[in-house]
């Protein structure tokens, strides 16, 4: 799973609760999984993932681009369904199957 602090009332967010379906990608990773708004950042359920989050995030999370105080700051999951990575060093890549756990 992919956690992340993001906005309520942004498009992407809206785009989610219409259709959940999301794509990741970062250097060595992409893949596809599935959205949900968890709601504020503050809200009690969500204490133990944003304590993770802030502790991971330390150097930049609170530079002014997050405001816990408004209720539209929200938490994403994102429950990944399948995915590539890439291993440009040995020239290869590993494709996975989070639905049923298998690496090809």
């Amino acid at each position: 799973m992919v956690y992340t602090v993001t906005y309520t009332l942004s498009t992407k967010m809206k785009h989610i609760a219409v259709n959940p379906e999301v794509a990741v990608c970062t250097f060595w990773f992409t893949g596809h999984g599935i959205g949900e708004n968890l709601g504020w950042v503050r809200d009690e359920k969500n204490a133990e993932m944003m304590k993770k989050l802030r502790a991971a995030f330390a150097e930049w999370y609170d530079n002014g681009h997050v405001n816990e105080e408004d209720p539209n700051t929200c938490l994403l999951r994102i429950r990944l369904t399948d995915g590539v990575i890439i291993e440009p060093e040995k020239l290869g890549r590993n494709e996975i199957d989070f639905v049923n756990k298998t690496v090809k």
